[in-house]
């Protein structure tokens, strides 16, 4: 091939480069926030001539790839030029984002809107670049970069690739919610029973004061569609993928993976209770057994947890306060709630890690308009899952769940905080931590805010232990701990008010 032939290839992008964007005053801002270098770089510039032309840039997705993400930058938008972009994958037409779209993932489980989802194939795509307008004599640079992830990898594979919020704190959140995409249902226009869309759920975390939601309706991924549609919209709420997993046995919660997992007991990958937790589980999604003490019947098929043999050690979180539970089971409020937490201090008892969280298994989310053809549900909000994390990202999320740092708040509100700090000797941990097993005795403090008038109590191996000078009278306390002598395996603080019912439930440190 002639020299110019090749320089002329280069200046239109039509190679690939590991060249880092470097960006120019007037290059339109990239939203992209992955925590990687791009596997793909295309790069070239415009001139006047070329204004009503469009060209394919193509590139290759390997094999395994579960999302394509593209941030696309071009200089010269204030002066008039104007890029369109389209995309295709081998065998299909996969969206077009016009002058609109370009910061945009294509998934196998959802899309950003105007592309569509599904399987994403290996081999050559490519991006329909047009160029509606550049003035004669002007000249453009442009850049694409382009992201390949995996299911594995649930940093990225997000409906938002970008923390909502950055900074670290604690974040607030509901993690079990339904929508009609499964059996949520509420009252449409004309006042029939409709299936809820997933916006009234959205739109009711946000006023009920959430930092996220996770979506979890029944065995189905089709809820992600939605999610990914709205998550531009809801831009201060993050969107959890999750969905229950929902068996004749029982019910459990997978957050952030968004790929097949079979839930058909009997079937390959399910064939009993704990190979459908095993495979859940090794998809690097947190799990958790939903409102396993809820009585099970002809009511509810599987809602309490069955398997006596289940095999904790491949479950992430036990649901220690369900709403739904909390309000359908007859007699006390308080009682239902209890009985909800003692079942998870017997797993704790037992010498398992699991973290203690909560939801409102909401079934329909504009019920306070009246007459709700299911009944009274919880309130998306009415009780929630505050995790410190290091920001509001899925992958933030996650790794906060994980770690334990966790407390469940059963008011609705925003700012209450519990946090439990405790030391032996020279070692030391945080709730959701461990302490080595050794002589000595373990003391610590409970952090607490916004809880004034409330009492902190200290349960140690499912022993309440009054804490003297419990008694919060500020906005922000600092209250010490001790306990008892002897060996433990785990201990927690919970903040009851002032009439004696629980407010706020902590998550342990272990003793190992």
């Amino acid at each position: 091939m002639a020299r110019w032939s090749i320089l002329l290839l280069l200046a239109l992008g039509m190679v690939l480069t590991a060249a880092p964007l470097v960006a120019a005053p007037d290059v339109m801002p990239l939203a992209v926030g992955l925590p990687r270098a791009a596997e793909v770089t295309l790069t070239g510039v415009l001139e006047g001539r070329d204004r009503a032309t469009t060209r394919d840039l193509w590139f290759d997705v390997p094999a395994g790839t579960a999302q394509v993400h593209v941030a696309f930058a071009y200089e010269g938008r204030d002066r008039g030029v104007t890029i369109t972009l389209g995309v295709a994958d081998p065998f299909r037409f996969r969206g077009w984002g016009g002058g609109t779209k370009y910061d945009f993932s294509i998934g196998e489980a959802f899309a950003t809107p105007s592309f569509l989802p599904g399987p994403v194939p290996a081999g050559r795509w490519r991006l329909m670049m047009t160029v509606p307008s550049i003035r004669t004599g002007d000249r453009s640079s442009w850049t694409a970069r382009i992201w390949f992830s995996q299911q594995s990898n649930l940093e990225e594979v997000a409906f938002s690739t970008r923390p909502i919020r950055t900074g670290a704190g604690w974040y607030r959140g509901d993690l079990h919610t339904h929508s009609g995409q499964s059996d949520a249902r509420c009252r449409s226009l004309a006042g029939r029973e409709a299936g809820c869309p997933p916006f009234y759920t959205l739109r009711e975390a946000v006023e009920h004061g959430l930092d996220f939601v996770a979506l979890t309706d029944h065995n189905v991924t089709s809820q992600f569609i939605d999610m990914g549609y709205l998550q531009p919209h809801f831009d201060t709420l993050l969107l959890m993928p999750g969905r229950e997993l929902t068996t004749r046995d029982g019910h459990a919660n997978l957050l952030g993976y968004m790929g097949f997992v079979e839930t058909d007991l009997g079937r390959p990958g399910a064939e009993t209770p704990n190979a459908m937790i095993a495979s859940a589980h090794a998809t690097g999604g947190f799990l958790t057994i939903n409102h396993p003490s809820r009585p099970t019947g002809e009511d509810c098929l599987g809602c309490g947890w069955a398997p006596t043999d289940t095999d904790y050690a491949k479950v992430d979180a036990v649901e220690v306060v369900n709403g739904g539970s909390t309000i359908e089971t007859p007699g006390d409020r308080e009682a239902a709630i209890v009985r909800q937490v003692r079942y998870w201090e017997a797993l704790l008892d037992r010498g398992y890690r699991l973290v203690g969280i909560a939801g409102s298994d909401n079934h329909d989310a504009i019920q306070y308009r009246g007459n709700s053809p299911i009944g009274p549900q919880a309130a998306i909000g009415s009780l929630a899952t505050v995790i410190r994390a290091d920001d509001l990202s899925q992958g933030a999320i996650l790794r906060g769940l994980r770690s334990g740092r966790v407390f469940v708040d059963l008011d609705e509100g925003r700012g209450r905080v519990l946090d439990l700090a405790a030391s032996r000797g020279r070692d030391h941990a945080v709730m959701g931590g461990i302490l080595p097993a050794r002589a000595g005795r373990i003391v610590g403090t409970v952090h607490v805010e916004e809880v004034a008038g409330g009492r902190v109590e200290l349960v140690v191996d499912g022993r309440r232990v009054p804490v003297a000078g419990g008694a919060i009278a500020d906005d922000t306390a600092d209250v010490a701990v001790a306990l008892p002598h002897g060996a433990h395996k785990w201990f927690r603080a919970d903040v009851r008010r002032s009439d004696g019912r629980l407010w706020l439930i902590g998550n342990p440190i272990y003793v190992r």
